[in-house]
């Protein structure tokens, strides 16, 4: 497990370009945990602390029993997928207005797309899902499998 700290200053000149340089970081990583610090100072920022891993090839349905499912991977999303992606991304942006969090604070854009990809039916489904932790789902899980019944 590697960790990269970001800042993210809260200020309109700056915010929108730290937290690019933060999804642009992510994807391409497997997110373990994401820790962050308000830090008051000058200019008010947030300390933004990220465990990962590098990415890792998407599993087999062989091993698929054996650990949770990897399916952050490269390929192309097919339609039905990237119609699924948009409509989880709107989501996350209401609930990042919603709690006052930036929007990879809720979900990063490789859980989305392994979520399309995935198309979970309930809780448990979700859990197979690496990156989504025990937190994740109980805070949001519901909501998700909402979006997805309605997509």
């Amino acid at each position: 497990m590697k960790v990269k700290v970001f800042k993210v200053r809260i200020s309109e000149e700056f915010q929108k370009s730290d937290e690019s340089v933060i999804s642009r970081f992510i994807t391409g990583r497997e997110i373990i945990k994401i820790n962050t610090q308000l830090i008051k100072e000058e200019i008010n920022y947030w300390s933004v602390l990220i465990f990962y891993n590098e990415k890792t090839v998407k599993t087999t349905h062989d091993d698929q029993d054996k650990s949770k499912s990897n399916l952050n991977t490269i390929e192309q999303p097919s339609e039905e997928e990237l119609v699924i992606y948009n409509k989880l991304k709107e989501w996350r942006s209401e609930k990042a207005r919603e709690l006052q969090l930036p929007p990879y604070m809720v979900f990063h854009n490789s859980h989305l797309m392994s979520i399309a990809r995935y198309k979970p039916f309930n809780l448990a489904d979700l859990e197979q899902i690496t990156g989504l932790g025990e937190l994740k789902i109980r805070r949001f899980g519901v909501e998700i499998l909402e979006v997805l019944e309605n997509a």
